[in-house]
């Protein structure tokens, strides 16, 4: 609370305990996971499970959007943002070059990278406005989570095998 006093004022409206968890940076390598394939595999469940209960949020949310509910999507749309552009700008540049037979399926990546990104705006844009519509907010996670969970389906169909292929 030392760090973000908002959260205070925050705690001091409501009956409810707000846990804090302190994270702290691993350095190098992969998520804890044996391979690079097993690595993807571990953020996009990530990803999956922030969605889930993102979902689950706002089914539950009524006629209003809580603040949690906010800052849990707006973190996940972030989380989305680094994830892709570190992919574009480090895995697939990588492969790029010593995989030129990915190129069709690197390309179709890409491009839902940037269909993703454009829901994520406008899941952001909607979320943020002050009379903020759940039914709008539900239709818009609903659409960014199916566009996700395929795009990260497919992406494992064609990536793991070779993140995990052996060298030499």
């Amino acid at each position: 609370m030392e760090a973000d006093p908002g959260w205070a004022a925050y705690q001091a409206k409501t009956a409810r305990v707000i846990p804090v968890v302190v994270l702290h940076q691993v350095e190098g390598g992969p998520p804890n996971a044996t391979s690079w394939g097993a690595a993807l595999k571990l953020v996009h469940d990530a990803f999956r499970r922030e969605l889930a209960l993102i979902r689950d949020e706002v089914a539950r949310s009524g006629p209003g959007l809580g603040a949690q509910l906010r800052v849990n999507c707006l973190t996940v749309c972030q989380g989305l943002h680094h994830h892709h552009t570190n992919e574009d700008a480090g895995m697939f540049a990588a492969l790029d070059t010593r995989r030129p037979d990915l190129a069709s399926t690197l390309e179709r990546l890409r491009r839902e990278h940037r269909q993703i990104a454009a829901l994520v705006a406008r899941l952001q844009q909607v979320i943020s406005a002050t009379d903020a519509d759940p039914v709008t907010v539900r239709r818009e996670v609903e659409r960014l989570t199916a566009e996700v969970e395929d795009h990260l389906t497919y992406e494992e169909e064609q990536l793991i095998p070779v993140l995990d292929a052996p060298t030499g």
